[in-house]
């Protein structure tokens, strides 16, 4: 099965974006490759089930997000295959890491998924000293940063497939959370809509966005100013919170005359994050 038309526009984005930034080639043909095999094991999923209205609006008013680790339905061993390609990707562009050999069952993989998906953080930031409910320490709190990081790549195609499939159907007005209605990770980028300048948060675990608040951190919520530091440009705003230490780069698309896919822009804005915590503030 080929892949959607808006992920071949993002693969072609990646290989127009190297051929302009040379200085970031290395970080684009990986991600070239990455997306390539997410979007390729994203093709080949069955759509997810889609709550009707009365149930989706009950959580979006309640504030819960629409989907639930058990409704990504991931099979044990093809979910296994993923991960060694993910983890063959990951080898490639980084050959002094131990991913040769993984360690574990093919459950053992998915009970690590369901962890990193339950944490509602960012699909590739471990926690390693956590425990898990029950208060005994397993598997996932010894696993390797390499393999923490092929099973959260794995689980991109499954929550993307359900943003796919769930978005288009969410009324967002009922939605004021900072975090993704669909999966409930927390953004990693923004975008300032054209021409209104409506703000929408783009999610770092299913790339979905969804419409906040113009003004205030979406991270903590506090109404303080936030300063922001524009691009030479103009195009990228670099916004940094007082209270909480955190910063969310921002694409202004209000006169921008070219095409824009935020998951390829906040990997040409990389510049922005180093200088962002190397001043000690955090995603």
């Amino acid at each position: 099965m080929s892949i959607s038309e808006n992920d071949a526009q993002v693969l072609s984005a990646l290989v127009k974006a190297r051929e302009k930034h040379e200085e970031l080639a290395e970080l684009l043909n990986f991600y070239y490759d990455l997306y390539k095999v997410q979007f390729e094991a994203k093709a080949g999923l069955p759509a997810p089930e889609v709550r009707d209205e009365i149930a989706m609006n009950w959580r979006l008013q309640g504030g819960i997000p629409q989907l639930s680790f058990d409704q990504l339905d991931l099979e044990v061993e093809p979910f296994a295959r993923l991960v060694d390609r993910i983890a063959s990707v990951l080898l490639r562009h980084n050959p002094g890491w131990d991913l040769e050999h993984r360690e574990g069952t093919a459950e053992d993989l998915l009970a690590l998924a369901r962890h990193v998906f339950e944490t509602w953080d960012t699909l590739t930031s471990p926690r390693p000293a956590e425990q898990d409910a029950s208060g005994d320490s397993d598997a996932v709190s010894e696993t390797p940063r390499p393999w923490f990081l092929a099973v959260g790549f794995s689980l991109a195609p499954y929550l993307q497939l359900a943003a796919d499939a769930i978005g288009p159907e969410l009324d967002q007005s009922h939605w004021t959370e900072s975090y993704c209605p669909i999966c409930g990770g927390r953004p990693n980028f923004a975008v300032l809509e054209d021409p209104s300048g409506l703000r929408h948060l783009v999610c770092s675990r299913c790339n979905f966005l969804w419409v906040h608040q113009r003004l205030g951190c979406p991270f903590c919520g506090s109404e303080n100013k936030q300063t922001y530091y524009p691009s030479e440009d103009g195009i990228y705003r670099l916004y940094v919170c007082p209270d909480c230490n955190r910063y969310l780069k921002t694409m202004d698309l209000r006169g921008l005359f070219r095409p824009a896919h935020p998951v390829v822009e906040r990997l040409l804005t990389v510049g922005m994050d180093l200088a962002a915590q190397q001043e000690g503030y955090g995603v």
